[in-house]
């Protein structure tokens, strides 16, 4: 398996005016912006045990350092268990850095799922991107997001 973190050149725009740019690791794709001292990570599929990961990986490379995270899971079809316990692991992480996560654009069962474990106590949980921007008071209307 192909560990590396395979960046694109291009970015794409997704419709919601989100300018996103592409990594690859292995075959699990993510999209991925930076703003001000935020990510905004978007997994594409299916949150298992590869793809959470692989995730993990990607969001502990160089491309995204220590930054605020914005998991924004509107692509997401669903999480297994392996990925809220990476939430966890990530939330704690981050605060020893002084960093924030906050999820966006979860899913109805997702959201279900992260309220049954109590994650939402931990975790702050918004409707989209703009809104968890808003949260981490990262740039309000960021150039190229």
């Amino acid at each position: 398996m192909d560990d590396r973190v395979a960046v694109g050149d291009g970015s794409y725009n997704d419709g919601k005016d989100t300018t996103m740019r592409e990594a690859r690791i292995s075959s699990h794709r993510f999209s991925y912006s930076l703003v001000d001292g935020c990510a905004i990570v978007r997994p594409e599929g299916a949150c298992n045990e590869a793809r959470t990961e692989a995730l993990a990986r990607f969001v502990n490379s160089p491309v995204i350092g220590a930054r605020n995270l914005i998991l924004d899971l509107s692509h997401a079809s669903y999480v297994e268990s392996p990925g809220y316990r990476w939430l966890v692991r990530q939330v704690k992480q981050l605060e020893s850095h002084g960093k924030r996560l906050v999820i966006a654009g979860a899913s109805e069962s997702v959201d279900r799922a992260l309220k049954l474990l109590r994650l939402e106590r931990l975790i702050p949980v918004v409707s989209n991107v703009k809104e968890a921007l808003a949260k981490l008071e990262c740039a309000a209307e960021p150039a190229g997001v």
